[in-house]
């Protein structure tokens, strides 16, 4: 029972002071980057841009973005700060004497980052797209959809034509395509009259029709087949733009509109990499403060003269280079060079096994 009330103690103790040093390293951070900001925003208020309450609300809407960026660094200087005082009081290794693990002293503080990661889940994927597009707003952008440069497995029935055209790949800005396939159906859509396939194609938009090359065209009314190097008819005149749907910029989004939006592009075919890129990051960046708290907690568990500064650096350029790594993977997911869900997991898998080693250090 007086083992009990001890742990008790001294868990409340440590969350205690694990939760004041994250706040004051969190109110550090988000002033220092509103400070930063605050002379362009006295730039768009002088310019007219704005009035002095769109100015206070800019301020408000800037919150999220910074919560999200700033929180891990929080969390890795709060830890630090908090173990390194204990440490330097001789707490840390009285109660390893005690015979109470390093793991166990850290534990709720760990369990604290696990609490903040997911308050931070929320906030990136409900409340951060709001306030991106009121900024957006605010600076004049008009948060509008655009049209995607590419698509695979492009579709279109034009019901005046009666003609089906299906593309394998199609960029839109260059009007270039490539395994195309126009299908000529009867007026009640019952029977296939004729076929065209081809391996490339080119949009004239000056004379809005399809240049295609290595075609083959395939009469099946009149059991005919013709190969042609180059193949032009007036009826097929779909544009590129008709095989592409409206896309929004993916950080915009809220997650659940970003689900939706993920399915309805997979449906008709259009590029899902940028979607499934936001939403991989969304689900593995807020952990980033659980995976860096180990850091933080480990290196600065022991006292050793003029050796905090030391620790402060280190811990400080690991976390930097957990930002690096993120953003570098993320730039191959980007590209198709890796697995969305890959790049965006991999530097917290990375992270976690080098806290864990620090920690396994810190035991001894």
């Amino acid at each position: 029972m007086k083992i009990d009330l001890k742990m008790k103690k001294l868990d409340l103790y440590v969350s205690k002071n694990f939760i004041k040093a994250f706040f004051l390293s969190l109110f550090a951070f988000i002033n220092v980057f509103i400070l930063s900001q605050l002379f362009k925003i006295f730039r768009y208020v002088a310019d007219g841009r704005m009035t002095t309450s769109d100015g206070f609300v800019y301020v408000i809407n800037m919150l999220p973005d910074i919560l999200l960026n700033v929180t891990p660094l929080a969390v890795l200087l709060g830890s630090l700060m908090m173990i390194n005082r204990m440490a330097g009081n001789l707490e840390i290794i009285s109660l390893k004497t005690s015979g109470i693990s390093f793991k166990r002293i850290i534990l709720f503080p760990v369990i604290i980052s696990v609490l903040i990661s997911f308050a931070v889940y929320y906030v990136n994927g409900y409340i951060y797209p709001n306030s991106e597009k009121k900024l957006r707003e605010l600076k004049g952008n008009v948060v509008s959809k655009v049209l995607p440069k590419e698509k695979r497995n492009g579709f279109v029935r034009d019901i005046k034509t009666n003609n089906v055209y299906m593309i394998k790949y199609i960029n839109v800005e260059k009007g270039y395509a490539e395994g195309l396939e126009f299908i000529k159906l009867n007026d009640d859509f019952t029977e296939i009259e004729k076929v065209v396939i081809a391996e490339r194609g080119k949009y004239n938009r000056e004379t809005e029709r399809w240049e295609l090359e290595k075609a083959v065209v395939n009469n099946i009314k009149g059991r005919t087949s013709e190969n042609h190097e180059k193949y032009v008819s007036e009826e097929y005149n779909e544009p590129p733009e008709n095989f592409v749907t409206l896309s929004i910029d993916p950080r915009l989004l809220t997650t659940k509109e970003l689900k939706k939006e993920i399915k309805d592009l997979r449906i008709t075919g259009g590029d899902i990499r940028e979607g499934m890129m936001e939403l991989g990051k969304r689900y593995s960046f807020p952990f980033a403060s659980f995976v860096i708290s180990f850091l933080g907690l480990s290196l600065g568990s022991r006292y050793v003269r003029g050796n905090s500064a030391v620790s402060i650096v280190l811990c400080m350029a690991l976390g930097y280079g957990y930002y690096i790594l993120q953003a570098s993977l993320e730039s191959l997911g980007k590209n198709g060079l890796m697995n969305p869900f890959v790049s965006g997991w991999l530097p917290n898998i990375i992270f976690l096994g080098i806290g864990m080693y620090f920690v396994h250090k810190a035991e001894y």
